[in-house]
């Protein structure tokens, strides 16, 4: 049989460890949503700096300046590839060093979105990207293409995710710690009262029943007080009674 000590401390240990994991799963998604648009933002500034920069470059079909540029603008941490492409739609400048992944050539013709997911196979694996399309020029000139990583956002996430559950693991452990504590106060009075419950059925009436909790346990040991000292009248006077008897 458990002991109610243990059902009430471990409901309320349980209580605080379901409470911390809805906390990180909110928190999760909220911080995952946020970083996600810091880096969509942060891709459309880079994009939108080139197309300022570029655009005479672009006109110009200056291929070499474009790739100082880009390979520049390429040195953030989040920047997986910058693709520079003219009014057509062809491409003039990309950091690639070697082809353009066919799954990123599928999308180069879509200018009317300015935010697509790509995944493609790279050096390293497989690798997800937003690419974010900014036009130069309201497109006549050509489209900055900027594919930012997602990885970078999954590691922020990952980061801010390990800070969270290490806060929220140290307070659940505080948590703990603390409803033990006051499980075993709580519980102590009325352990004790049962074992004085059991004393005086079992006629072990010499010791007064004390408790001072200040609630209904203070008020449960105060009747049973009563009930024992009850109990103690009730046997004098039978006592009395047999020895006038005889």
């Amino acid at each position: 049989m458990i002991s109610l000590r243990w059902k009430i401390g471990g409901i309320l240990v349980l209580s605080n460890i379901i409470l911390g994991a809805i906390l990180v799963i909110i928190i999760n998604g909220e911080v995952s949503k946020t970083v996600e648009k810091e880096v969509i933002e942060r891709a459309r500034t880079v994009a939108a700096s080139l197309a300022n920069y570029t655009s005479e470059q672009i006109l110009s079909e200056d291929v070499v300046g474009l790739k100082q540029v880009i390979s520049t603008a390429q040195s953030f941490e989040s920047v997986e590839y910058i693709i520079i492409q003219n009014g057509e739609k062809e491409v003039l400048a990309k950091t690639f060093n070697t082809a353009i992944p066919k799954e990123i050539e599928e999308i180069l013709t879509k200018t009317d979105q300015d935010i697509n997911i790509v995944s493609y196979s790279g050096e390293n694996g497989n690798i997800n990207c937003y690419d974010i399309v900014m036009p130069v020029e309201d497109g006549y000139l050509g489209y900055i293409r900027v594919g930012m990583k997602q990885e970078y956002v999954e590691k922020a996430v990952s980061d801010i995710n390990f800070l969270i559950i290490s806060v929220i693991g140290g307070i659940t452990l505080i948590g703990i710690l603390v409803v033990l504590i006051l499980a075993n106060r709580i519980i102590s009075p009325i352990i004790y009262l049962t074992a004085k419950a059991d004393d005086i059925s079992q006629g072990k009436l010499d010791e007064r029943v004390v408790v001072k909790t200040n609630d209904e346990i203070h008020n449960l040991g105060l009747a049973l007080e009563r009930l024992r000292e009850s109990v103690v009248i009730a046997l004098d006077r039978l006592k009395k009674r047999q020895s006038t008897r005889i």
